[in-house]
């Protein structure tokens, strides 16, 4: 069964995401099957940005799972005849902890940056900076996929740093704006 996916996948050039067995924490893999046998079959891999990142050969007998059509393929076709427009060299990363940062909250929310706040658990999360004040500040969520994910307010305290402009960011304002145009 998996084998006539595969080859449907290369005969339609279809992009597909695989789970192979032996990758940890189920980590896809995503591209354009190149070629498909009954033993291996080689995929054109894409990054998250939508990138051409090399070919790859693998075992048929290793695959856990196969998708088509998912929400993630569907939103990196966008992604990928659009990608040109991405500028690596645009990310700014500050790197400023509690209150020490909330002089360059101005900018951002004046300006309607997507950033990635980033605490000092190791968490992190992407929005557009709403309000703020000495001890709080509140974001609009935004997820990776372009969705808007509500509004939260979190400790100045627990900031560490945030970024904007950077790929992933890109990426994201690319879908928001896209995904709340429909």
């Amino acid at each position: 069964m998996i084998t006539k996916i595969l080859k449907n996948a290369l005969e339609k050039e279809l992009l597909v995401d695989v789970v192979m067995n032996d990758i940890e924490n189920d980590e896809s893999i995503i591209g354009y099957i190149i070629y498909v046998n009954d033993f291996f079959f080689t995929i054109k891999e894409i990054d998250k940005f939508g990138y051409f990142d090399g070919n790859t050969t693998y075992l048929i007998s290793e695959i856990k799972n196969i998708s088509l059509y998912n929400w993630y393929l569907e939103n990196l076709k966008i992604v990928m005849e659009n990608n040109k427009s991405f500028d690596k060299n645009l990310r700014v990363t500050i790197w400023k902890k509690g209150k020490l940062i909330i002089p360059d909250f101005a900018f951002i929310k004046e300006n309607k940056k997507l950033t990635m706040f980033f605490f000092d658990n190791g968490d992190f999360e992407l929005g557009f900076l709403s309000d703020y004040n000495n001890d709080f500040f509140t974001i609009n969520n935004i997820g990776q996929d372009g969705y808007d994910n509500g509004i939260t307010t979190y400790k100045i305290e627990k900031i560490i740093g945030m970024r904007y402009n950077g790929l992933g960011e890109q990426k994201t304002i690319f879908l928001y704006e896209n995904i709340n145009r429909k």
